[in-house]
Formats: structure tokens, sequence, C-alpha cells
């Protein structure tokens, strides 16, 4: 994808100035802002949606919060 370096960053093909516009596949986060994205099709984007099975997500049973009782000791 086509990005533009919002200050200095590094990536795989080496150090890239503050402004520069360049060719990456890394994720760069907030370090660039994204010119070109490539393209998804959508066919993909319907077979990752089909493989996510909510059966396998797991849910977390809440533990019941054990109220200890502690003695105050007055003096």
């Amino acid at each position: 994808m086509l990005v533009k370096a919002k200050w200095n960053v590094k990536d795989a093909s080496g150090w890239h100035g503050a402004g520069d516009v360049f060719e990456t596949e890394d994720n760069l986060g907030n370090a660039v802002e994204i010119l070109d994205a490539p393209k998804v099709k959508a066919a993909d984007v319907v077979k990752a949606v089909e493989e996510q099975d909510p059966a396998k997500e797991e849910v977390k049973a809440e533990k019941p919060k054990a109220a200890t009782r502690r003695k105050r000791i007055s003096e």
C-alpha cells in the first residue's frame, strides 16, 4: 500500500523521513497516512465472516466474589 510518513519511521526497507511517500506492506499504525490501500474482495470478507463460529467464542463465567468478614480489633 502507498503511505505517507507522519514522522520518521522504519519498515522492512529502511528508514523514511517525515513527509516521505513510499510503498510498504507493513502495518505502521498511526505513524503513516494511508494514501492507497489494497482492495479487499467481497468474497474474502464473506468467507472470513463465515469462518467465525459464535459457538467457539468463550463465555467467561463470572466468579462470585468471596466475601470475607474481618474482625476489627478494638484497642
